[in-house]
């Protein structure tokens, strides 16, 4: 049996490990598995029913048969036009480890290396972060997929029970006639300067977010009309998770799949580890669910919403410092989000020191970020007089990347695009 590089992405794409073993640190406590191993539980196989569409309507019915081929049935993963639409896997929760009691500070790298290696004599070494609820060595199952006008693309991939080896993708597709709808963009941005903690706070998160969002109101008007445009702005004390979670259900009852939408975060990120958390204004310095916000429920608020075009921004500081462990763990969890979800994320960390220090009155990361949002022609690579996500990524990174290292704070942020490119403006 064959297998592509996407069927061992989730669990080993690592390049912290890589980096480690070059630079000749001991990694045999941080691998939980080996590709030798994870094939022995092969991905099961999946046919998709043939789609009786009708064209006209708003809803098409798409059924679908997963079997097992000896190494049963995981997570199912829906995806519609390349976003992430239906998905039955979740993260584990945190096991309880010395990081429960670690400061913010003191999570450096080697404290989360440490962590990882608890989490693995612990739990005897599970080794996918992914967990599922039985299915047996057959599964059936039907959703209503809301059309889109025009070409509507439907892929479902299926893991072993294990979530360690991923299935080939299968694919269908229908066109639909209804009506095309005009487009509107909703611009979600959060900034957080002051936390509970205020031994962590911050300088320019809330500066950033504000930038952020007057910048791409203005931009967006190049592609939607004025009263398409909506827009939330949640900062400091108002940025706890209630209100953001809440922000996101009000959110999800409007978008519609023809919409886009845009999540910006300028705030303190942490890896605790299999995930990602960000840290609400409520973060009292211990590590506690009711002032995080994990990867899991990231990829839960963008499911909830309906948007075929999302970019999700994390400006965040890792206030233990940033390494090639903590670059290389950042790369590997976001990377994998942004798979799981299929869509776009640009995601930078930066040190304390860094974040406090700032570039021309805002976080660097955001400086460059509004510069590629400046009617910036050098950013547009096809020369189509449209700046995309791939290219206001592209051009992000690059600039981010050589100001850094003028100014003696490396910071390389991660632009990593999965579904369909999407123009964020027009130049003038």
């Amino acid at each position: 049996t064959s297998y592509s590089v996407d069927s061992f992405y989730d669990v080993f794409y690592r390049p912290d490990i890589v980096t480690a073993k070059l630079r000749g640190d001991d990694i045999k406590d941080l691998i939980t598995i080996t590709m030798k191993d994870a094939i022995k539980s092969p991905p099961p196989v999946i046919e998709i029913s043939p789609i009786a569409s009708t064209p006209s309507s708003p809803k098409t019915k798409v059924c679908y048969n997963v079997k097992s081929t000896g190494g049963g049935i995981g997570e199912i993963r829906l995806f519609h036009n390349g976003k992430l639409i239906e998905s039955d896997g979740y993260y584990k929760d945190m096991a309880k480890t010395t990081s429960d009691k670690t400061g913010l500070i003191a999570l450096n790298s080697n404290t989360i290396y440490d962590d990882m290696r608890s989490v693995k004599i612990k739990e005897k070494a599970e080794i996918s972060q992914i967990t599922t609820k039985s299915k047996g060595e057959s599964f059936n199952d039907c959703k209503e997929i809301g059309a889109v006008s025009g070409e509507n693309e439907i892929s479902i991939t299926a893991f072993n029970k294990d979530n360690t080896v991923q299935g080939y993708v299968q694919t269908a597709k229908f066109n639909s006639t209804i009506k095309q709808e005009e487009p509107h963009l909703y611009i979600l941005s959060i900034g957080i300067d002051q936390y509970k903690d205020s031994t962590i706070n911050l300088k320019y998160a809330v500066k950033d977010s504000k930038d952020i969002e007057d910048k791409i109101l203005k931009q967006a008007e190049t592609l939607y009309k004025p009263h398409n445009i909506h827009y939330q702005l949640i900062t400091n004390t108002e940025a706890n998770k209630a209100n953001i979670t809440n922000k996101i259900n009000e959110l999800s009852k409007i978008i519609k799949p023809t919409d886009s939408f845009v999540l910006f975060v300028a705030a303190h990120g942490v890896l605790l580890q299999n995930q990602y958390y960000m840290l609400t204004h409520e973060y009292d310095g211990k590590v506690n669910k009711g002032t995080m916000i994990s990867s899991n429920e990231i990829v839960e608020m963008s499911k909830k919403i309906k948007s075929l075009s999302q970019l999700f921004i994390f400006d965040t500081c890792h206030a233990g410092g940033v390494d090639y462990i903590v670059s290389g763990l950042y790369d590997a969890r976001m990377s994998v989000l942004a798979k799981k979800m299929g869509l776009h994320i640009y995601a930078s960390a930066n040190s304390k020191e860094a974040a406090m220090d700032g570039y021309n009155g805002n976080g660097l990361f955001t400086y460059t970020l509004l510069d590629g949002l400046n009617n910036k022609k050098e950013a547009d690579k096809n020369k189509d007089s449209k700046i995309s996500l791939v290219e206001l990524g592209e051009y992000t990174k690059q600039t981010t990347t050589e100001i850094s290292k003028k100014i003696g704070h490396s910071q390389t942020p991660l632009i990593i695009n999965f579904g369909k490119d999407n123009a964020v403006y027009s130049l003038r």
